[in-house]
């Protein structure tokens, strides 16, 4: 385009090298204007100005001079030392000629130069707009973004190199100082999705290393796109709705501008401190208001710097804020509050529980629906607050669904971390509502929970879902599934047949949108069109098919990403709920609340941990087989073999049941449990099984309490004494047990408060020592309560040494949940080693017997003999057995001392009979002589096992034939004293 007289050049973003020769100034001219370095952007007669952020404390000066003779042609000049002894463009002049190149409409028009500029005449005349506005440097940002999503969109991610990623990365920072928050923080996830591909690190699951997710892409791509055509409008003077307003430039919003709300009645469900890309901290609060159902959260928002030093806001967790009053912030669900009155705060009960229940929406449609209401406005965020009646979980494959009483279903994500939260929130409970946020996740309508309201012996309770410090809503996800991947997904979990294909759809699109829209051909949509009108999409499906027909690719653009979000849409409606046939499920004996597909075997508990070590079965399924397995047996069998069974968490429940109408016999085996050097699983099973002898009733009800009540006094395990204690809570608030839920409830109340006081401070402690002086405060009080406060601690806090302390806190309680979370930790030595000693640690305070093969593997690979054999050794007579199979098939073992210290201190007796019972079913066989010195060597930790190996062997051995029979008779009758030891 040629210029006026007196006028500059209007050139495009490819004629740069032809003013500037020198690529490496102009590649940082490019850094510096993307990373918003210029300021003060003005165009006077053949003149551009700029000020450009320097090393000093003032800007430099910066100018350039365009003439049309001898050739069009730009000289800078800038106040930048470089400037003085170089003669071609410094790199802040590049930049000014890049922004003249990107963004012409942002150059400010001046009657004369700005003063102080270099070449300037300031003598004649005035500025008629001294420097671009705050509304000038959105507009720049909104047209730089514009321009960044057209290239891409144009040509694709292919030739995207680190230096353009860092373009991004600085250029989200100036949107931010712009107040630009949803293009700014959009950008960054761009620039994220773009790094990691360049770096070829962790993906989307289901996707190849280093592969871009597709899906994840396209709708960066796509938002950035409207949100930057949404602005355009709103800085060429069109009004924004106030919750755009928020979502998308921000605002101070001070107390006059925000709504007054008050009367309400606020239940805190959820709550989380996380910090975000561009480095603030949040620490926000999630309530449900008890008298109309909304959501709203409160809000501390800090820079990183400020946050270290500014004293955190307080959790609610645990009380009702009634009648608080508050001012909202315009926006969408959850609105957020600033307090001015907390109201009268009072201890969450079970009215107000009920109260949660009335408002939830009755059913999984009713969630749907506002999903699609939701979403309607293609500037709403993902996700959408709900409260949602549900009474059950469906676990199918890797996956769960929450099911209401029609048999509707809505999809969790697939997140193992999750399944575990939730697997120790419904524990011995029963679900009646999740609370959290809906969205859809690739063509799965999915609730991502926060919290859950389940009914307990003691009644209803509100359970923490969500971990303390994890990043709420799509944040949360870690990315859509990809390709195969989801599709395999949306299969399993019940998807509809025309969901999946409209998902194939999209998928499809934003690979095109990858590849970029230049290669967009007839070819690659005429197929999708023809599904699409399968579908019934008629007029998404001509849109389509008139898109390659454009000749320049980026006047596709904007109908391309206008049909993507469109079929988004779509997408919503025909997901839907999956139906689930509740007669074709079985429920979870552990988990009353969850269900799985009826399993067409029995297996036992070897073929279980084995199937659940391959990954190829669930948690759930396994409980349905060891309740079947152990159901199986009879009784005198499960009160002759307590070990290894009752150390075996899972068993729990079905022992407690199998053994609750047996009376006597029940109580004679609890209390071999109870008094032998058992692993503390065994022991915590022993507690559960007197709890159903007592709410069985019969005559061995009185001395099942008695004993209880000591173990609740005296036991000297923290964790058995607050099991103790709780179940005789549970007995005392059944109907004809004692003195009834109410008396239950005040009698917990000062010990629970003490429990969500110390659990605040756990979570939101500012400090590690405060945090670590909570958290040993409450391991002190060795309430079963504690355990949600802990596991949040484990999962999410900043500190390790916390961390660890939360590990070996929840062991010490007996969190039998946590069980596989050690051994994947154990498992996992190579890669950290710290956290594999903090797992043998904690499996060994355990003594489930799930752990145990984990650790017997460690202590022959020689990880921490030490650490592991004491482990091992916790375990008591469960480990003894595994313990000499592995140093039978590992001879060499035997001659570490960890080995022969673990033996040394476990039972005599149980020894003996274990080295005793392997040389009886050994006789006659030709290498019995062989394993006779290592039996002998075994047995020699105890007087008596020695005295009864020897005998064992003498007898088996006496007349077998050859030298090595012989040889060990002779071994066996020193070790008796027969024949005096050779020195």
């Amino acid at each position: 385009m040629s210029a006026a007289p007196g006028d500059v050049k209007r050139i495009g973003a490819g004629e740069l090298r032809a003013f500037i020769q020198d690529a490496g100034e102009l590649k940082k001219g490019t850094l510096l204007y993307d990373g918003g370095q210029l300021l003060n952007l003005a165009r006077y007669e053949n003149k551009l100005f700029c000020d450009a952020k320097g090393s000093g404390a003032s800007p430099y000066k910066v100018s350039l001079v365009y003439s049309d003779a001898p050739a069009p042609a730009f000289k800078g000049r800038c106040s930048c030392p470089a400037r003085t002894f170089n003669t071609a463009f410094c790199k802040h002049a590049a930049a000014l000629l890049v922004a003249w190149a990107r963004a012409p409409e942002s150059f400010a028009v001046s009657e004369a130069p700005p003063p102080g500029a270099p070449g300037g005449d300031t003598a004649r005349k005035s500025v008629k707009k001294g420097s671009a506005n705050a509304q000038a440097m959105m507009k720049s940002g909104v047209e730089q973004v514009g321009t960044l999503v057209r290239e891409l969109g144009v040509s694709g991610v292919a030739t995207i190199g680190g230096d353009r990623i860092e373009q991004m990365e600085k250029l989200a920072e100036a949107l931010r100082e712009n107040r630009l928050r949803r293009l700014s923080a959009r950008t960054l996830d761009l620039a994220a999705l773009l790094r990691g591909q360049a770096a070829g690190g962790r993906q989307a699951r289901g996707a190849p290393r280093g592969a871009l997710p597709a899906v994840a892409y396209a709708n960066v791509m796509a938002d950035l796109l409207l949100t930057a055509r949404k602005l355009e409008k709103h800085l060429a003077g069109e009004p924004l709705d106030d919750r755009h307003v928020e979502e998308l430039v921000g605002k101070t919003w001070k107390a006059s501008d925000r709504k007054p709300a008050g009367d309400l009645t606020l239940v805190e469900y959820a709550f989380s401190t996380r910090t975000t890309s561009d480095d603030f901290v949040i620490r926000e609060s999630r309530f449900i208001d008890l008298e109309s159902g909304r959501h709203v959260s409160e809000k501390q928002i800090l820079p990183v710097f400020l946050a270290k030093r500014t004293e955190p806001k307080r959790s609610f967790a645990g009380e009702v804020l009634a009648g608080a009053r508050a001012t909202t912030y315009p926006g969408y669900p959850p609105l957020r509050v600033d307090f001015s009155d907390l109201g009268d705060k009072r201890p969450l009960d079970a009215g107000a529980l009920e109260a949660v229940l009335a408002r939830a929406l009755p059913d999984v449609g009713a969630a749907l629906a506002a999903l699609q209401e939701h979403r309607k406005d293609v500037f709403a965020p993902d996700l959408v607050p709900v409260a949602v009646l549900t009474d059950t979980l469906f676990a199918r494959g890797a996956r769960l669904a929450a099911v209401d009483d029609k048999g509707e279903a809505l999809h969790l994500p697939d997140d193992p971390a999750l399944e575990e939260r939730l697997a120790g929130a419904l524990r011995d409970a029963r679900l009646r509502a999740l609370l959290g946020d809906i969205g859809i996740d690739a063509a799965l309508p999915t609730l991502w929970p926060l919290a859950a309201v389940v009914e307990g012996p003691l009644g209803l309770e509100l359970r923490a879902v969500l971990d303390q410090g994890a990043a709420q809503g799509s944040a949360a996800r870690g990315g859509p599934l990809e390709g195969s991947a989801w599709n395999a997904a949306a299969r399993e979990a019940g998807a509809s047949p025309a969901a999946i294909a409209l998902g194939e759809v999209r998928e499809e699109l934003a690979e095109a949108l990858v590849t970029g829209l230049t290669g967009l051909s007839a070819r690659a949509t005429d197929p999708l069109a023809a599904r699409l009108r399968d579908l019934r999409l008629e007029k998404q499906a001509a849109l389509l098919q008139a898109l390659p027909q454009r000749p320049e690719p980026a006047d596709r653009l904007d109908d391309f990403i206008k049909l993507y979000q469109v079929l988004e849409m779509a997408l919503v409606r025909l997901a839907g709920a999956t139906q689930i046939d509740r007669a074709s499920t079985e429920r979870v004996p552990t988990y009353e609340s969850v269900a799985v597909a009826r399993p067409d075997e029995t297996l036992s508990p070897d073929e279980v941990a084995r199937r659940r070590a391959a990954g190829a079965m669930n948690r759930y399924v396994a409980a349905v087989h060891h309740a079947r397995y152990y159901a199986s047996l009879p009784a005198s069998e499960l009160v002759a073999s307590i070990f290894p069974i009752w150390a075996d968490g899972t068993a729990t429940p079905t022992i407690a049941r199998t053994f609750a109408p047996l009376g006597a016999e029940a109580i004679a085996a609890a209390e071999k449990a109870l008094t032998v050097k058992a692993g503390r699983v065994a022991k915590l099973t022993a507690v559960r099984v007197l709890q159903a002898v007592v709410l069985h009733g019969g005559p061995a009800r009185a001395e099942a309490t008695a004993m209880l009540g000591k173990v609740a006094e005296h036991a000297k395990d923290a964790g058995l004494r607050a099991l103790a204690r709780d179940a005789l809570d549970v007995i005392d608030a059944a109907p004809s047990g004692g003195p009834g839920n109410d008396a239950v409830r005040a009698r917990r109340a000062a010990r629970l408060g003490r429990v969500h006081e110390l659990a605040k401070a756990l979570g939101a402690a500012p400090t590690k020592e405060e945090r670590l002086e909570a958290l040993k405060a409450l391991s002190e009080l060795g309430d079963l309560a504690a355990l949600p406060a802990f596991r949040r601690a484990f999962y999410a806090d900043a500190s390790r040494e916390v961390r660890e302390e939360a590990a070996y806190a929840l062991a010490q309680l007996g969190d039998v949940e946590m069980v596989e979370t050690f051994v994947r930790m154990l498992a996992s030595r190579g890669v950290d080693e710290r956290e594999a000693k903090i797992a043998a640690y904690a499996l060994g305070f355990l003594g489930d017997v799930r752990g145990l093969s984990e650790l017997l593997s460690a202590y022959a690979d020689g990880y921490k003999p030490g650490i592991v054999a004491d482990a091992i050794r916790a375990f008591g007579p469960v480990a003894l057995t595994p313990l000499v199979d592995l140093i039978e098939a590992r001879p060499e073992l035997a001659k570490r001392a960890a080995a022969l210290d673990a033996l040394k201190k476990m039972d005599d007796t149980a020894v003996a009979a274990c080295l005793v019972e392997r040389i009886e079913a050994r006789r006659g066989d030709a290498d019995l002589a062989d394993k006779a010195p290592l039996y002998l060597k075994l047995a020699d930790v105890h007087a008596h096992s020695r005295r009864e190996v020897a005998t064992a062997l003498i007898s088996a051995l006496s007349s077998a034939p050859g030298k090595e029979a012989q040889a060990a008779v002779k071994a066996a009758q020193k070790a008796l004293g027969v024949v005096k030891r050779s020195k």
